[in-house]
């Protein structure tokens, strides 16, 4: 009687055996769907910078060809030193932010401020402080150490550049 008891808990053993390595194969092809879904994000995300960017670039290239042609305009800056910088006053310190992190990148706090100060030239220290405060309570920035920061996301808010 023992071998009969010993060959069917042997049995069920084996069948045990077969469900974890299905279940472990599962678990396989689902953590590289996990991979292959977060790459094709960041690609997306890294895509949306940069024709963010380049939109910013070619609408204050534009903006600046029509203040050319039509006179200087008020609204635009046209003809005036750093007026790309100014194309972006409309826009929170925050989103300039964004603009000059990289998700998953270090930025150190003076690279922030200048490249803010690029996009929007008189911007404060304390704006750009407050800003980031506002950007790390959301869950969007990390402060990997004094003056360090990296972003972790794009926050849903986030609008990308445009005059």
């Amino acid at each position: 009687m023992r071998s009969a008891t010993s060959e069917s808990m042997r049995a069920l053993l084996a069948r045990f055996q077969e469900l974890v390595e299905a279940e472990q194969d599962r678990l396989r092809a689902a953590d590289l769907a996990v991979e292959e879904i977060e790459t094709a994000l960041r690609r997306a995300r890294e895509a949306q910078r940069v024709a963010a960017a380049r939109h910013s670039e070619a609408a204050a290239t534009y903006a600046a060809a029509q203040g050319h042609a039509g006179g200087r305009s008020k609204e635009s800056g046209a003809g005036m030193p750093g007026a790309a910088g100014r194309a972006s006053t409309g826009r929170a310190v925050q989103h300039l932010i964004v603009d000059v992190m990289e998700v998953g990148q270090v930025t150190p706090l003076a690279v922030i401020y200048g490249g803010v100060r690029r996009l929007r030239p008189g911007t404060t220290n304390s704006a750009i402080r407050s800003a980031l405060s506002v950007l790390h309570k959301a869950g969007a920035v990390q402060s990997v150490r004094r003056s360090v920061y990296r972003l972790l996301k794009i926050p849903e808010d986030y609008k990308p550049k445009t005059t």
